[in-house]
């Protein structure tokens, strides 16, 4: 069995499970920590995305992605010109929902998967219709798409091979997401922070807080479980385990993120924020 095309998995972080468990156990933490979690986050889930569109888009067709194009371009105008008190408000969400529909349509058939279309969209769209559009769907995808998904996600058969037989793939997304991630987030941040805090060593964001951030990036889920299916699409029982693994994976490392991250407000909220 051919298992390299696995090796993208443990990319992303899932933003809305990660942030979700920072905001249950967070109280009291700088708001540096909440930053730096979703700067991973956002930065851990555009390499996926990329990695998506370079790796697993077969039969290209370039005509519906140059069409594409000016529909990105129209929608990215529009969302700037969307006011609360314009009168043409109605007609302008209207229109951003059909070419955001025609835009997904459009990459989908071109042969790159459609993922790549949210994230167009997303990064053209003007700040402040962003922003009202996020408070407006977050609650339903909170509260409804993520837990549905979760359901159907953990509905995975499981492996019936004993534990010695799992498939390599298996471990490796299991090690991966909780461990790999750790180190790799903590010594990237580490070095990160203290090249751009030279001359500033007091601006520097404690070690503690990076290593439970990094903690917390362990948590892939829905962009792994998506490469999961890309990568092992012709083997299912693979597919099984690894999904399996991804579930367990972030399991773990939220399990780790969230102790680590109680520790962290504990001591932040027994001494003063400016103080530390």
């Amino acid at each position: 069995q051919d298992l390299s095309q696995g090796w993208p998995i443990p990319t992303a972080t899932d933003i809305a499970f990660a942030l979700g468990v920072l905001a249950l156990v967070g109280r009291g933490l700088p708001p540096q920590f909440r930053a730096l979690l979703l700067a991973i986050a956002v930065i851990d889930d555009l390499i996926a995305i990329l990695i998506i569109a370079a790796f697993f888009t077969t039969d290209l067709l370039p005509l519906p992605l140059l069409l594409a194009i000016p529909c990105v371009l129209l929608f990215g105008w529009l969302s700037y010109r969307y006011r609360k008190r314009n009168r043409n408000r109605g007609l302008i969400i209207a229109s951003l929902v059909l070419l955001g529909t025609t835009t997904w349509v459009l990459v989908f058939l071109s042969g790159v998967h459609a993922t790549i279309a949210g994230v167009a969209l997303g990064l053209i769209m003007a700040d402040a219709t962003a922003s009202r559009t996020r408070h407006a769907i977050e609650p339903w995808s909170n509260v409804i798409i993520l837990p549905l998904f979760a359901l159907i996600a953990a509905l995975v058969p499981v492996p019936t091979v004993g534990i010695t037989e799992l498939s390599p793939a298996f471990w490796g997304v299991l090690v991966a997401l909780p461990l790999g991630k750790l180190i790799g987030i903590t010594a990237g941040g580490v070095i990160a922070i203290r090249l751009s805090t030279r001359g500033n060593p007091n601006a520097r964001m404690p070690v503690p807080d990076i290593i439970a951030v990094a903690a917390l990036g362990g948590i892939g889920f829905t962009v792994s479980l998506l490469m999961n299916e890309l990568a092992f699409e012709s083997q299912e029982e693979v597919a099984n385990e690894v999904t399996l693994a991804v579930i367990l994976a972030s399991v773990i490392a939220a399990v780790i993120g969230a102790t680590l991250t109680t520790l962290r407000a504990r001591h932040y909220r027994k001494v003063p924020i400016s103080a530390s």
